[in-house]
């Protein structure tokens, strides 16, 4: 789009007195228009380097699908043992945060206190170890 004046800076007023959005709407259109008849050429490239890399692809995956069926169970195996590991840490910190704080509110420590307050706790890892035993016997 031309005018029969154009600005020769930035901010310099035109003859036509539009706002310079417009022109600036106008010069993004040209650009536009300019990069999308590049389109076509570009997606022709784009197809000569496609087509190589899609069978490079074909060729690979085999054994990259291979190598992750093995990677795979032993990376899971590791995430499960270190999952354990966290969550008989959080347990036994938990036991010592329930432990002590039952041991404020009867305001003992002797030893009736103390089977009161470790019996939950054994029926809670009794329990949790339950149920890991029969989640790994399903897997």
């Amino acid at each position: 789009m031309t005018t029969t004046q154009e600005p020769t800076t930035t901010s310099e007023p035109t003859a036509t007195k539009l706002p310079r959005a417009l022109y600036a709407v106008a010069g993004v259109g040209e650009l536009a228009y300019r990069r999308l008849q590049r389109l076509p050429g570009q997606v022709e490239a784009l197809r000569e380097r496609l087509e190589p890399r899609v069978r490079s692809l074909r060729d690979e995956l085999p054994g990259r699908v291979e190598a992750l069926r093995t990677e795979v169970p032993a990376r899971v195996n590791t995430l499960v043992a270190e999952a354990r590991t966290v969550y008989g840490g959080l347990v036994a910190q938990g036991e010592k945060i329930v432990d002590s704080a039952r041991a404020r509110r009867t305001g003992g420590s002797g030893p009736r206190a103390a089977t009161i307050a470790t019996a939950p706790a054994k029926a809670v890892r009794k329990a949790v170890k339950k149920a890991v035993k029969k989640a790994e016997a399903k897997s």
